[in-house]
């Protein structure tokens, strides 16, 4: 008679025994000797995981079991884990990790003012860390993401930033985050400020060109926020016009150009304002002056045709010689 055992045995020893091999029986038997943990999960820090399972024996599995917890955006486990393993082993190296690892989890979470508080920690309790330029980075990250959502929160993350390292590699992203939030807000006198220190503080970096160009803009912007300042639209034209000097392919050049023509309209239109201001008063050789001057100045604009047809007509009525 031919059996099928409903137990484990060896190929062999059914073959000794005359009895029919059953595949479905040892398959059965090969899932039940294999350990089973569910979905693998891939993370950059250890390559694929597996959930954890059981008592953890070490450290290093420990902060696995914590790294799963994040992975699975199970952020505040993942933190409570982190912070025991910190309380745990407090001189390890995994202690500095699970730090950088709780800011990380609550930016995660979208919780960026504790994260900021944990990226902090880091720098204060281990103090010239190999992880230093890793750490600004992600508090980088954070001030990039609050600038979507609130800008002055933002400018006080990229301020700590330089803060803790003026002349580090962060800094001087840092330093046009600051600016560009300001400009953001509207608050185009500090954004001018905030550019001019990175030209004082910078000057051989990357983001020249496009600061020459943000200075004179925010300047413009700044202006029409008040009565007709027009020395800062002077201030603001020659700006361009050294930003086209100095970047004569600039991505901004067609932009600049444009500004400045925009700019020379508005003072040639003030120039030929107070020529009409004289000639109200009766006084046509300090009107000519000013006619003059819109003529010389600003050729290519609408005032100096107008100022050219005041000239001739107090030349017909022989105001003016």
């Amino acid at each position: 008679m031919e059996i099928c055992y409903f137990f484990h045995v060896r190929k062999s020893e059914i073959m000794k025994l005359n009895l029919v091999f059953c595949p479905a029986i040892v398959f059965v038997t090969f899932l039940m000797a294999t350990t089973s943990y569910g979905k693998w999960v891939w993370n950059k820090d250890t390559g694929w995981m597996q959930p954890p399972s059981g008592a953890v024996a070490s450290l290093e599995q420990r902060f696995k079991s914590a790294l799963y917890l994040l992975v699975e955006q199970k952020y505040i486990n993942a933190i409570k884990e982190f912070e025991l393993i910190i309380n745990d082993y407090p001189d390890s190296e995994y202690a500095e990790l699970s730090q950088i690892k709780i800011g990380w989890a609550y930016y995660l979470n979208g919780d960026y003012k504790r994260a900021l508080k944990a990226y902090e920690k880091v720098l204060q309790e281990y103090p010239g860390t190999k992880r230093t330029k890793e750490v600004l980075e992600k508090e980088f990250q954070i001030g990039i993401a609050q600038m979507e959502i609130d800008e002055k929160a933002a400018i006080k993350v990229f301020e700590k930033i330089i803060e803790n390292h003026p002349m580090g590699p962060i800094a001087p992203d840092a330093q046009i985050k600051i600016a560009d939030s300001y400009f953001k807000l509207g608050y185009y006198e500090e954004a001018t400020e905030a550019y001019e220190k990175f030209l004082e503080n910078y000057p051989r970096n990357e983001w020249i060109p496009y600061v020459q160009y943000q200075i004179p803009l925010s300047k413009v912007y700044f202006e029409r926020q008040q009565e007709r300042n027009y020395g800062l639209l002077v201030s603001a034209r020659e700006d361009f016009e050294k930003y086209l000097i100095t970047n004569p392919h600039g991505v901004h050049v067609e932009d600049a150009r444009k500004m400045i023509k925009e700019i020379k309209n508005i003072e040639a239109e003030r120039e030929f304002e107070i020529g009409e201001f004289y000639l109200r008063r009766k006084t046509p050789s300090s009107a000519a002056m000013y006619f003059g001057y819109v003529i010389k100045d600003y050729p290519d604009t609408i005032w100096a045709q107008r100022a050219k047809e005041r000239l001739e007509f107090l030349r017909m009525i022989e105001a003016i010689k």
